[in-house]
């Protein structure tokens, strides 16, 4: 997709059908569906300087253990790894903006990883289809 916000929903659209055609878990639907909306909106909100048009890819992978999302863009650097958890407060006026979402991908899926590579930040997400018991 490009850094367009028009794009978002028509990508996570696609991105569920093809989950529901795979047959995978609603709560797996689910979650993967919160983590392709929460880094998207991230890299078109805070990845890009100028105007210009960006390519954002988006690879997803289903084999007999994991789905992987695999999220590529040529933004500004940002490791979500980096990012501490936000301090929790007793009220939403106490709360400072930011870092509550990268914690809501950091707690939905299996593993996360993140390199920056030729000047492309490139982050792959795992959910295990077949979580321990």
């Amino acid at each position: 997709m490009r850094n367009n916000v028009k794009e978002l929903a028509a990508l996570v659209d696609e991105a569920v059908t093809f989950l529901e055609r795979e047959s995978l878990p609603a709560t797996t639907i689910y979650n993967a569906n919160l983590v392709l909306e929460e880094v998207l909106t991230n890299i078109l909100k805070y990845a890009f300087e100028d105007p210009s048009a960006h390519q954002i890819s988006v690879l997803l992978t289903v084999n007999d253990t994991d789905l992987v999302i695999r999220f590529v863009d040529d933004g500004l650097e940002f490791d979500p790894l980096s990012v501490p958890p936000p301090a929790m407060v007793e009220s939403v006026e106490g709360a400072e903006e930011g870092g509550l979402g990268v914690y809501l991908v950091r707690k939905r899926v299996t593993s996360i990883e993140y390199c920056r590579n030729q000047s492309r930040n490139i982050l792959e997400t795992k959910f295990s289809l077949h979580p321990p018991k």
